[in-house]
């Protein structure tokens, strides 16, 4: 019985294999390549969320906006192209080129694989295409090499990186629903869409990967959004009469004991002096690292304080075990730390704050702190 073949993708990418190639091209290549890259850059995304709008109103896309999508797509592979080396010709905005890329229009759109259960489906592929784009780490020196010495591009890696632009165009093409096909995994120009066994299978991985960075950004956010507050009173800090075990805090990430003040401080640092009308403030204390795994950054940015007039500010200066910089506490290594304020002569702290947070991740700014209120 006579069995027929199955169809290609619907999305295609062929990069003719260039005989010769200028040498002089390839060494300037990235110079050349920053005004294409940076063009292709800005045209990301443009039109993403109207195929989206459209699919989801009406389950199909606009042809007008379908081809508008698909030149997006053609110009990002041939600046990639032309950047990897895959061709000497400069990317024009329209007409021929040496690496051709199409989609066949769909008639319909899915509405509810949209977006989320695309995502979901395209994980797995996500990864793998990282990892091959990682591996032109190794592989773009030794074409730039060949092509300098030789002025041909070695031409099994020359099917090697139009097969990962293939399997990335083709990845993009599925969670834009440019396409409903599943992408197959595969660099080959010849593969037709993912058989039902990789579709499941990818589908099932996606859901589990996603499902557990989610459980792991909970997780994460409920850890790190610890607050400590300790009731200190600032005259006994300044007279050097509180107790260090009273004003011991502890986070998840650092243990905290506050030991002494200097109000004013203008004279502990000879090489520094106030503004005029500003005084220093000095603020002693130790900092433990209690994290089992890993050395946190302590920097001067950690660390702030709030005034009577509710102003805030970071510390102008930190100096841990003597020393005038920041450190990489190891695990439960513990060290003996200062910094160093400046306020209006009129205005003493009212709080006193670390916050592991704003040094190691300022994304998350008050995400884990430790305040002292001062009375």
């Amino acid at each position: 019985m006579q069995t027929s073949a199955r169809a290609p993708y619907p999305v295609q990418l062929e990069a003719a294999y260039p005989d010769q190639q200028s040498r002089w091209l390839a060494l300037l290549r990235l110079p050349l390549s920053v005004p294409v890259l940076i063009f292709s850059y800005l045209l990301q995304g443009g039109a993403a969320l109207a195929i989206w709008a459209a699919v989801l109103v009406s389950g199909r896309i606009p042809r007008w906006l379908f081809d508008f999508q698909v030149a997006l797509n053609r110009w990002n592979v041939r600046a990639g192209a032309y950047f990897f080396l895959l061709t000497d010709v400069y990317p024009p905005f329209e007409g021929d080129y040496p690496v051709r890329y199409e989609i066949v229009y769909p008639d319909t759109v899915s509405r509810w694989k949209l977006v989320i259960w695309k995502f979901l489906t395209s994980v797995p592929h996500f990864i793998v295409v990282a990892v091959l784009y990682l591996t032109l780490a190794v592989v773009m020196p030794i074409v730039w090499f060949a092509i300098l010495f030789t002025g041909r591009y070695p031409q099994g890696l020359h099917g090697y990186v139009a097969g990962i632009l293939r399997w990335g165009g083709r990845v993009q093409a599925y969670f834009l629903s440019l396409t409903d096909e599943f992408p197959p995994f595969s660099l080959s120009a010849e593969a037709g869409p993912g058989d039902g066994r990789a579709y499941a299978l990818s589908s099932g991985f996606g859901i589990l990967a996603t499902g557990g960075a989610v459980a792991g950004l909970v997780i994460f956010f409920a850890t790190v959004g610890e607050r400590v507050t300790v009731e200190v009173s600032y005259n006994e800090l300044l007279a050097g009469q509180v107790v260090p075990e009273e004003t011991r805090a502890t986070t998840t990430s650092a243990a905290l004991e506050l030991i002494g003040a200097a109000d004013p401080a203008d004279g502990q640092f000879p090489f520094l002096a106030p503004r005029s009308g500003h005084h220093f403030v000095e603020i002693d204390f130790t900092l433990e690292n209690v994290r089992p795994t890993s050395q946190p950054a302590i920097q001067a940015s950690c660390f702030s304080i709030e005034s009577t007039s509710g102003d805030g500010q970071e510390a102008l200066m930190l100096v841990v075990n003597g020393r005038l910089s920041g450190v990489h506490l190891a695990r439960y290594e513990t060290a003996e730390a200062l910094t160093l304020f400046e306020l209006p002569d009129a205005e003493r702290p009212t709080e006193f704050r670390y916050s592991a947070l704003d040094c190691e991740f300022p994304i998350l700014p008050e995400a884990e702190v430790i305040t002292y209120r001062f009375h």
